[in-house]
C-alpha cells in the first residue's frame, strides 16, 4: 500500500484521483501505480499508528525488523504542535535503524525511510517521490501557485479539454499549463508580465494565448457570454498595490467576468481575504456556490466557486 500527501483541504480531490481513502488530514491510502497530479508526494507505507508522545513513536518503530540491503537515511516531515522537532525524529529513528545492523549514508543512501507526522498520526514510509515538481516550471515568482493546487482548482471547476478557460492574473501560467497537459486547447491568460508564463508553457509544450493587456480589455478580447471558466488567483494588497487599487481591480474583474462568461459559466478564485470578492460578486449578481479552505504552509486560503445568479 502507498500513502499520497496533499494540501490540507484537498483530500477529496486526491481521493477521487487515486481511488483511495482518506486516512487523516492531507493523507490518502491507495494501491494504484499511477502518477497523481493532485498529490505533493507519495511513498510506500511500512507502518501507520497514532501516538500520544515522542516515546511512543520510538517504541512503535523499534518493533520493526528493518531487513534491507544497502545504506539508508531517515527524512522527516512534521505538521502540528509537538514537543519534539523533525531533527529529533531523524536522529533517534536513524539510531534505532543503525543499531539493527544497517549502514548510514546521508548523502547518497540506497534507502530513504520517511517519517511523516501530522498531529498525532505517524506514517513510516520508504523512498518518497516528489509528485508536485513539474519539469516545465523553470520560471517562478513569489506569488506562483503550487502545481498540485493548480490542478486541483481545475478539478473543482469540473474543467475538461473542450472548455474555454481564462486566467485573468495568470502569473507564471501554472493553472493554464496544467489545463493544457490534460488536453486543453482554448487557454487564455492575462498578466502584466507574461515572460514567465511564455517560457514555462514552451517547455511544457503547451500552447497558451497570452496577453499583457489590462482587465478592461477582456470585453474586446472575448465575445459576450463566450467563456466557460475563469480560474485565477486575484491580486492582493502589497507594497506596490494599494487597497484602493485592489478595490478597483476586483470590481473590474467581476464587471468583465459578468460580460464574458456564459450563463452557466463559473468563476473559481483562490484568495486569503474575500471581503472585496464577496462585495463585488453580490454587486454583479454572482452567487458563491461552494467554499473550501486549503492550508498552504502557514497560510489558509479559500477556494470560492461562483456562478451567475439567473
Amino acid at each position: 500500500m502507498n500513502i499520497a500527501t496533499t494540501l490540507i483541504g484537498l483530500e477529496e480531490i486526491l481521493k477521487k484521483e487515486s481511488g483511495g481513502k482518506v486516512v487523516c488530514e492531507g493523507r490518502i491510502l491507495f494501491n494504484k501505480n499511477i502518477k497523481l497530479k493532485s498529490a505533493l508526494l507519495s511513498y510506500n507505507l511500512i507502518k501507520y499508528f497514532k501516538f500520544e508522545d515522542e516515546k511512543e513513536v520510538y517504541n512503535n518503530i523499534s518493533k520493526l525488523s528493518f531487513k534491507f540491503e544497502g545504506s539508508f537515511r531517515v527524512d522527516c516531515n512534521r505538521q502540528g504542535k509537538h514537543k519534539f522537532s523533525s531533527q529529533d525524529i531523524r536522529e533517534n529513528i536513524g539510531e534505532i535503524i543503525y543499531n539493527k545492523g544497517n549502514k548510514v549514508s546521508l548523502d547518497n543512501p540506497e534507502n530513504i525511510f520517511y517519517v511523516d507526522i501530522i498531529n498525532n498520526n505517524c506514517f513510516l514510509g520508504k523512498n518518497p517521490i516528489n509528485l508536485s515538481k513539474r519539469n516545465y516550471r523553470v520560471r517562478s515568482s513569489k506569488d506562483s501557485l503550487n502545481a498540485c493546487l493548480a490542478f486541483s482548482l481545475l478539478k473543482i471547476a469540473n474543467y475538461n479539454k473542450n472548455k474555454l478557460l481564462v486566467d485573468c492574473f495568470c502569473g507564471d501560467g501554472i493553472i493554464l499549463i496544467e489545463a493544457g497537459l490534460i488536453g486543453g486547447k482554448k487557454l487564455y491568460g492575462l498578466s502584466q508580465d507574461i515572460k514567465n508564463a511564455s517560457i514555462n508553457s514552451k517547455i511544457a509544450k503547451v500552447k497558451l494565448n497570452l496577453n499583457d493587456k489590462t482587465l478592461d480589455w477582456l470585453d474586446t478580447l472575448f465575445k459576450k457570454n463566450s467563456v466557460d471558466l475563469v480560474i485565477t488567483k486575484p491580486m492582493v494588497v502589497s507594497k506596490t498595490k494599494s487597497l484602493n487599487f485592489i478595490n478597483k481591480i476586483t470590481k473590474e474583474f467581476f464587471h468583465q467576468s459578468n460580460y464574458i462568461l456564459k450563463k452557466n459559466g463559473k468563476i473559481i478564485v483562490l484568495a486569503q481575504k474575500i471581503e472585496l470578492i464577496e462585495k463585488y460578486a453580490k454587486e454583479y449578481k454572482f452567487k458563491i456556490k461552494h467554499e473550501l479552505d486549503v492550508e498552504v504552509g502557514d497560510l489558509v486560503y479559500k477556494i470560492l466557486s461562483l456562478k451567475k445568479a439567473i
